[in-house]
């Protein structure tokens, strides 16, 4: 831990979370897996910062589902290095979104087999919360977040849409190809310039939310075989929420 310690002193926590296995009481596990936590804590001291809404979070036997114990007995810190600062929103974003569609029964547009001949409306209307559509021709100039104007024509239909329906809401999801990791966020960043388009064009930040996966779901397996399938893992999708 010292070691640890010492080569992230200009580093940032984000958050400390603690866990245990089943063992034992329900509360008694709580309480367990927040005393893992001050007890981290406290060796850290204050060799390294805390970000502004700091949180230490006791999941105790929340999460265990390892058949071994030993390797549900933990403490995660979550943190960023210095030459992440400037990515500290779409990892904390990332993180917070993640989680939230992890409790969701997506279904993919795709596989409901409707017909694409009706209006973008129609579709919505029959389909279930939680759909996920993949969006055809959003690109970007190369390697950065800015939108192409082709890309910002076919976002409109989007825009009529959600104009047309004041309570949608939706998740703007940003894949990348070509490479194992994400190392800039820059599926993150894509997918918060796409928010922020549709923001320009008068949408409430309210009912919008985005997420970066970077490469982590690829359509095709990394490294694609041709232009084509780099095309389908370098996409954008939006999942509908609430209508």
């Amino acid at each position: 831990m010292s070691n640890w310690i010492d080569s992230n002193k200009n580093s940032k926590i984000l958050s400390i979370i603690g866990s245990t296995d089943k063992k034992g009481t329900t509360e008694s596990n709580k309480n367990l897996s927040l005393k893992r936590v001050d007890f981290l804590i406290k060796t850290i001291e204050n060799r390294i910062k805390y970000r502004a809404d700091f949180k230490t979070i006791g999941l105790g036997e929340k999460e265990s589902e390892l058949s071994d114990n030993a390797l549900d007995r933990k403490v995660t810190i979550y943190y960023v290095q210095e030459h992440q600062f400037d990515l500290e929103e779409f990892i904390i974003n990332d993180f917070i979104v993640s989680e939230k569609i992890d409790t969701l029964k997506i279904t993919r547009f795709d596989e409901l087999k409707l017909s694409k001949k009706s209006s973008l409306n129609e579709i919505t209307e029959v389909t279930p919360n939680a759909t996920l559509f993949s969006l055809e021709g959003i690109e970007f100039q190369f390697d950065s977040d800015i939108l192409l104007s082709t890309a910002k024509r076919n976002l409109l239909k989007w825009v009529s849409l959600l104009n047309q329906k004041p309570n949608l809401k939706i998740i703007i999801i940003g894949h990348i190809c070509c490479v194992p990791r994400d190392d800039f966020k820059l599926s993150s960043r894509r997918a918060k310039s796409v928010k922020n388009y549709f923001i320009q064009q008068g949408i409430s930040e309210e009912r919008l939310q985005y997420l970066g996966y970077g490469s982590s779901k690829p359509k095709y397996s990394i490294p694609e075989n041709n232009g084509y399938e780099a095309l389908m893992n370098r996409r954008v999708e939006i999942l509908i929420l609430d209508k």
